[in-house]
């Protein structure tokens, strides 16, 4: 059987930080931590973190604002609020385009529908919008914080199928957390798990989705 007659992908589905974008949240972490010389790493990594529970959790449902976020964070920190606009820039701003990714995108949407499927926060969202304008490539756009789940919840990844347009077997995730991969292959989507940019080509490639790049 050949791979043409394998797959009929119609829908690629991006995780945002890790793919669109390089993992920001670590580097922040390690800015944060020379900056303010916190000791406890392992603490700021957990309130920084998407773990149940959390902090970093708890933003991305949108169940805290930024706000309340931040002066969580100060308060187990010991930080001063008067940094409170410093910290949010160093966090948001460690997020930089991953090599390449923009001119795949530009080619992908030239046959397939696009959409990010993100656990994210809306002021960060925002704030990489106005810097890269890049939901102006992607057709819809499911975050964690409008519909209050996480990528460790089956039903947010039903809450994805709604925006795909087609269906799941239609369609492929591509994210760098190997477990949100197995979940969403758990209701019938494809899946890539990304390393890099180039890579993640060749990996199109397995379902028979070629780039002119």
């Amino acid at each position: 059987m050949t791979l043409k007659n394998q797959f009929n992908i119609k829908t690629l589905v991006f995780d945002l930080g890790g793919v669109y974008f390089t993992p920001g949240s670590y580097l922040a972490i390690e800015k944060i931590k020379e900056i303010y010389d916190i000791e406890n790493q392992n603490l700021l990594i957990d309130i920084f973190s998407d773990l149940p529970n959390s902090e970093g959790n708890l933003i991305r449902k949108g169940l805290i604002t930024i706000e309340e976020f931040e002066e969580r964070l100060f308060l187990k920190m010991n930080i001063q609020n008067k940094d409170k606009d410093h910290i949010r820039y160093i966090w948001f701003g460690s997020y930089c385009l991953h090599y390449g990714i923009e001119k795949i995108i530009k080619e992908l949407r030239k046959n397939y529908r696009l959409v990010v499927f993100s656990g994210n926060i809306r002021e960060r969202v925002e704030y990489l919008n106005k810097k890269c304008e890049f939901l102006k490539y992607f057709d819809d756009a499911v975050f964690s914080y409008d519909y209050h789940k996480n990528k460790d919840d089956t039903e947010f990844y039903k809450e994805l199928i709604n925006h795909i347009d087609c269906n799941p077997s239609e369609a492929i995730l591509i994210d760098d957390e190997k477990k949100n991969i197995q979940l969403a292959r758990s209701l019938g989507f494809n899946g890539i798990h990304f390393y890099y940019t180039e890579k993640l080509i060749k990996d199109l490639k397995k379902f028979n989705i070629n780039l002119n790049i």
